[in-house]
């Protein structure tokens, strides 16, 4: 590795694209943060049947205003797609959790995202999973939201909805990567 990536805490994979440094942020293990800088909005208003019935899970939908995934707590990925649009983690607490990026976009087959972590993998908090390009989310005529969604919620688990920020945009709350969304009481 050179000194200037080392300096810039950055390697560049096979793929060209370099892996972004690591977020870091303060952590709880019964709360889920923002893996995504963004607008905020409530899984009710995504244009999606079956997300906004919460038939997957509680969570959130974020209008990105940064380009990469980062993950929300610690754990281990548990699944990865070969699209790279979406992935799977299980944290150290025990919560399933499903990140989505964007709606229709395992379409695009890969383009415009690039995986940074495979299956099995331990993370912390604010490393980054995925990074993606919204250009060509919005090109290839797909929304960019995205969605995180904890999935194995069940009668002895409660899902408190705690995103909020003092900036507003539209009314709705900004967030930045590492801010606080989920408190999962057992």
């Amino acid at each position: 590795m050179k000194l200037w990536d080392k300096i810039k805490g950055t390697v560049t994979p096979d793929s060209g694209v370099e892996t972004p440094q690591a977020a870091s942020f303060a952590t709880r293990p019964d709360t889920i943060y923002s893996p995504v800088s963004g607008i905020l909005m409530r899984l009710e208003e995504i244009n999606d049947e079956v997300l906004s019935a919460h038939l997957f899970g509680e969570g959130y939908g974020i209008l990105p205003t940064s380009r990469t995934l980062y993950a929300p707590a610690n754990g281990r990925i548990a699944a990865t797609t070969v699209t790279n649009h979406s992935i799977g983690m299980l944290t150290d607490e025990g919560e399933e959790i499903i990140m989505h990026i964007g709606l229709g976009t395992v379409n695009m087959n890969g383009k415009g995202f690039t995986c940074f972590v495979n299956q099995g993998d331990v993370v912390k908090a604010g490393t980054p999973l995925i990074a993606f390009e919204p250009e060509a989310i919005s090109s290839a005529g797909y929304e960019d939201v995205v969605t995180l969604i904890i999935s194995n919620v069940g009668d002895n688990v409660r899902v408190n909805h705690i995103g909020s920020s003092g900036t507003l945009l539209g009314g709705r709350p900004l967030v930045k990567v590492g801010d606080p969304l989920l408190v999962v009481r057992k």
